[in-house]
């Protein structure tokens, strides 16, 4: 009875482990419903070293700031430099990471740089490699689809604005959790001044799957 008592234990506790909520947060001002967080960490953030970057273990601050619109508002920081976005899931790990070749070749400063490109218009497909191998993401219809060795799998639906904005971004694009296969952030708003961060990582995509969306966080500007 013991033993079948400590298999369940076991099995809860793995459960509880892969069910984590994961969590996004930009290093910004938000209004304060926006700035909600469902867990405390371990949080990473993801760190810019000169041309490379890095996932460093840090702790979000969170501060009370005046906001235009709302009355409330949440500042969020950390105390490294260079910090760009805060990132929380049991699959990701402090280190290094890898960037697409994409990514590497883009000059400029640190914003111009981060802020990769725009996702591919309606019709249009984005080319990207990591480590030799071919990814793309292609707009069919209004809906991106990622492909990679023949295989493709649907993200989300991304309409440009009528003012023929394309407010879509590829945020940052490269290796986060280490598994040899491209990974995401992405912002999938198709508003003006709202941004919705799409965190998509290989590592945890279900059987079939290229990728998995884990975390996402939608914010308005002010």
């Amino acid at each position: 009875m013991r033993t079948l008592t400590l298999s369940a234990a076991f099995l809860f506790a793995t459960c509880c482990l892969h069910a984590q909520a994961s969590e996004i947060l930009e290093i910004q001002d938000y209004h304060a419903s926006e700035a909600q967080v469902d867990k405390k960490g371990p949080w990473l953030g993801l760190q810019q070293m000169g041309r490379g970057w890095r996932l460093v273990a840090t702790k979000p601050r969170f501060k009370n700031v005046p906001d235009p619109i709302s009355g409330a508002g949440v500042r969020v920081s950390t105390s490294l430099s260079n910090v760009r976005i805060l990132l929380s899931d049991p699959g990701l790990k402090a280190g290094r990471v890898s960037l697409s070749d994409e990514m590497k070749l883009v000059s400029g400063s640190v914003d111009e740089e981060f802020e990769l490109t725009t996702l591919p218009s309606l019709g249009q497909e984005r080319i990207m490699h990591l480590q030799g191998s071919e990814y793309s993401l292609q707009n069919r219809e209004g809906k991106i689809y990622f492909r990679h060795e023949g295989r493709e799998q649907y993200l989300f639906d991304h309409v440009e604005n009528q003012d023929g904005d394309n407010n879509g971004r590829l945020i940052w694009v490269g290796d986060l959790d280490r598994d040899g296969k491209l990974d995401f952030i992405v912002d999938a708003s198709n508003e003006y001044n709202v941004t919705e961060l799409h965190l998509y990582l290989s590592g945890q995509a279900a059987k079939g799957d290229l990728l998995k969306l884990v975390s996402k966080r939608k914010s308005t500007g002010c």
